[in-house]
């Protein structure tokens, strides 16, 4: 025969079980940080713990796996190395305004701004379709093999261009002859120290925002190259750009017509300041070779669109 429980006690035994499923419950999450009720939404790590950044967790004072997104604004430039102590991507000049894009840059050419990737390729070999510009550096320790002096090429002596350049520039002096629109050098290869220099001159001339316009920061200089070249009326030691258009005169126009026929291209055009980063200067030319400057001739564009469409871009 069944005992019946008094109603009293079975209450007794139901409460008594439902606080040793309660003690049960609480001593499992305890045990599991991930258990339900313990594990705040969007929780901060402590103090010495894991730092929360989109795309994964990372432990203080350590690099993100590949694939991770690293913090804002510690983005680099694709393909490119920061140098030791700047920031990726390059660093602006302080108290500068970079150069806003126009909408004439088009999708691939980069809009001017100031800083200091390094340039592809290797200025020993590629030195005819690097980008040099105000993003764009050489290294400071860069200096060109088998530099000469532009004597060579039946010119003034005393400045100096890679070998490479010499006989297409005797050959553009010699026709500049024939002409009568003469031609001379009034500057050539510069290292990085003598564009410091130089750089520094227009920031005490000009202020440092117009110096940005007028000259190139170390190591963003084309003439650290050994290929660019100021040049000069050979009847005249005034330097051209204290002209008010060299580019008017008789040699400026006969370079600006014939420099491209000998592998020369004038870098910074009139009216391109927003494409070139510079402000016009009709006495720089580049020597670029005689295939590549017949082919930036006749396509219209200015160097820095070129080599960055044809070269920089897919490399």
């Amino acid at each position: 025969m069944t005992q019946r429980v008094p109603g009293w006690a079975r209450g007794a035994i139901r409460a008594a079980t439902l606080l040793l499923a309660a003690l049960l419950l609480a001593a499992a999450c305890s045990g599991n940080p991930n258990a339900t009720g313990n594990a705040a939404s969007g929780a901060s790590a402590s103090p010495g713990g894991a730092a929360s950044v989109p795309g994964g967790s990372v432990e203080p004072g350590t690099t993100p796996e590949p694939g991770t997104t690293p913090q804002p604004g510690m983005t680099p430039e694709p393909g490119t190395t920061p140098e030791p102590g700047e920031t990726p991507g390059g660093t602006p000049d302080p108290g500068t305004t970079p150069t806003p894009s126009d909408g004439n840059t088009g999708d691939s050419l980069p809009a001017c701004a100031y800083k200091d990737v390094p340039a592809k390729g290797d200025p020993n070999t590629d030195w005819a379709t690097m980008v040099l510009d105000t993003i764009y550096r050489l290294p400071s320790s860069f200096v060109p093999r088998h530099l000469v002096s532009t004597s060579q090429a039946g010119m003034n002596g005393g400045l100096e261009v890679i070998l490479a350049v010499v006989d297409d520039l005797r050959d553009l002096h010699e026709a500049s002859v024939e002409d009568d629109a003469e031609i001379a050098v009034r500057w050539a290869y510069r290292s990085y120290g003598e564009q410091a220099g130089v750089f520094a001159h227009w920031v005490r001339q000009s202020g440092r925002q117009e110096a940005l316009r007028q000259s190139a920061r170390p190591g963003h200089s084309e003439h650290q190259l050994g290929t660019a070249i100021d040049f000069r009326s050979a009847d005249s030691d005034l330097p051209p750009w204290d002209y008010d258009d060299w580019g008017a005169t008789e040699p400026g126009l006969w370079m600006a017509s014939h420099a491209w026929r000998y592998g020369f291209v004038l870098s910074y055009p009139k009216g391109e300041h927003s494409e070139t980063c510079y402000g016009y200067e009709p006495w720089h030319y580049r020597y670029v070779g005689r295939k590549i400057a017949k082919d930036v001739h006749e396509s219209g564009e200015t160097l820095r669109r070129y080599l960055w469409e044809h070269y920089a871009a897919n490399g």
